[in-house]
């Protein structure tokens, strides 16, 4: 429960990355202070006894998580389909409450909120057309579609 507590204190995560860490940290624990290291079943059932407690006082909500985690990664920038694929990757359910607004997001306008974090095409200082191809590189890279990467590195964001 300790191990649980100290790792929330400092990180959110979600119930299946909670699971994940407090298997690997027992398993360690036992290997490190030569303690006969427990069979999978039994450190899920631990590992998942705490989950249920920690869930039951509040201090993990998966759909708080999501709706966090989908937000901050809009914020920055990232595509729809690459905010879906990083939630799924967590194992996050989409159908979470707010998930869903959250991941579907105008690619356009995601295009350039990155392209204006990271100073491209109509937000770069100085001379922009030799950054032209650059810029829409780093876009396409970034996970959108070369022609809407074209559209905000040009300046038509509309």
């Amino acid at each position: 429960m300790r191990m649980a507590s100290y790792y929330l204190a400092r990180y959110s995560a979600s119930t299946a990355r909670l699971r994940e860490v407090l298997e690997r940290k027992i398993r360690r624990r036992c290997a490190a202070r030569d303690l006969p290291v427990p069979e999978s079943a039994e450190v899920r059932l631990m590992v998942d006894a705490v989950v249920e407690r920690l869930t039951r006082a509040g201090l993990i909500d998966d759909d708080a998580y999501a709706r966090g985690r989908a937000a901050a990664l809009a914020r920055k920038g990232w595509p729809g389909w690459r905010i879906r694929a990083e939630l799924q990757r967590h194992d996050i359910d989409l159908a979470h409450e707010g998930v869903a607004e959250a991941v579907d997001l105008d690619e356009v306008a995601q295009a350039t909120r990155l392209a204006q974090r990271k100073r491209l095409g109509p937000y770069r200082s100085g001379e922009r057309a030799s950054y032209r191809e650059k810029d829409i590189r780093s876009l396409v890279r970034a996970g959108f579609p070369a022609g809407v990467a074209k559209r905000v590195v040009d300046g038509g964001t509309g």
